[in-house]
């Protein structure tokens, strides 16, 4: 709509009152185009769908993230990952009846050390990706202190040690935020005295993957990744009666983390960004805009084709003129 010609007007004050309500229009109308587009980038990079499914897919190798607080290793001077020695077995079946059993020792030390969020952490990745038609594998690991101890942190008269956190994990990258939001660290107990121990942990394998309309990841906050959802573990019974003894020995006993993979079932969670819809919705908001911005030029119904006077007649305010009033001729 082209604004109102004062020309057009035989009030003046008639002309004057619509330039100011067509620029308040305009004012309200490029207000509404900010916003909705505004809301149109908000749209883009949101994901508008999930859903959840279950689909056979191969996964990754299975990591194993040992983990200790940064803030007390280095109040105490102390780290438990430098005095750590890992034990690691892979074992499953092929369709065929075939057996695979993988099995061999790390040092501790020798592993990059990853900083995820206030834990100080090694990652012992897997022996091999496990093919996808393999049927239950277990993945194990072992895990066992050498003295000194600090006595800070032995508990029950050194019969165990505390200050290790275990994470299982799917993820590559470590800090994923989904694998920061859904692989849980577990607390260890490992025994020094007392007796070897156990602790079964229980997973689902999953996937967080992000999809758009036409084909790719438009909007997706961070990579597709898998990870195990809902970590917990169910613990060995704690030895009580653990003799004393009058020197301790320079190892430990061994803790024992067994991960069973009992499906080949993945469990997605796919994020939907449905681009093509928003851009349809954004161009209709746009066109009704436009369309109820014309409408309201019936607040200056014409008089002759030429001529417009203002919808109500308002004489002790001096706006309008009355129907029957005579035109003044067009100034020349």
């Amino acid at each position: 709509m082209q604004p109102p010609k004062a020309t057009r007007f035989p009030n003046p004050r008639d002309a004057a009152c619509a330039a100011c309500v067509w620029v308040c229009l305009v004012l309200v109308f490029l207000a509404y185009l900010v916003c909705t587009f505004r809301t149109f980038l908000v749209a883009v990079h949101s994901a508008h769908q999930h859903r959840t499914f279950n689909q056979r897919v191969q996964t990754p190798e299975v990591r194993l993230d040992i983990c200790e607080l940064q803030v007390l290793a280095e109040r105490l001077n102390y780290s438990l990952l430098e005095r750590l020695r890992i034990d690691r077995e892979l074992e499953f079946m092929l369709p065929n009846g075939t057996e695979i059993n993988h099995h061999d020792s790390l040092n501790a030390t020798s592993l990059a050390a990853v900083d995820i969020n206030n834990f100080r952490c090694i990652r012992v990745h897997g022996m091999q990706q496990v093919p996808q038609e393999s049927v239950l594998p277990y993945h194990r690991w072992w895990l066992s202190l050498e003295g000194p101890i600090h006595p800070e942190l032995q508990r029950n008269n050194f019969s165990y040690v505390s200050g290790l956190f275990a994470r299982p994990s799917l993820a590559e990258n470590a800090s994923h935020p989904v694998s920061l939001k859904e692989e849980h660290f577990l607390k260890l107990w490992v025994p020094f005295l007392a007796e070897d121990r156990w602790a079964v942990v229980q997973s689902t394998a999953a996937m967080d993957k992000w999809t758009d309309s036409l084909g790719g990841r438009w909007g997706a906050p961070y990579e597709d990744t898998f990870f195990f959802r809902a970590n917990i573990i169910v613990p060995g019974a704690l030895q009580m009666d653990v003799p004393n003894v009058s020197r301790l020995p320079r190892v430990g006993h061994r803790l024992k983390i067994v991960l069973p993979i009992p499906t080949t079932q993945v469990q997605v969670h796919e994020h939907f960004n449905d681009l093509t819809g928003v851009l349809i919705a954004w161009l209709g908001r746009l066109a009704s805009g436009a369309f109820i911005f014309s409408v309201l030029t019936m607040m200056f119904p014409s008089v002759r084709e030429e001529k417009f006077r203002l919808f109500l007649h308002l004489p002790s305010l001096g706006f309008g003129c009355p129907e029957t009033e005579p035109l003044q001729p067009l100034q020349p």
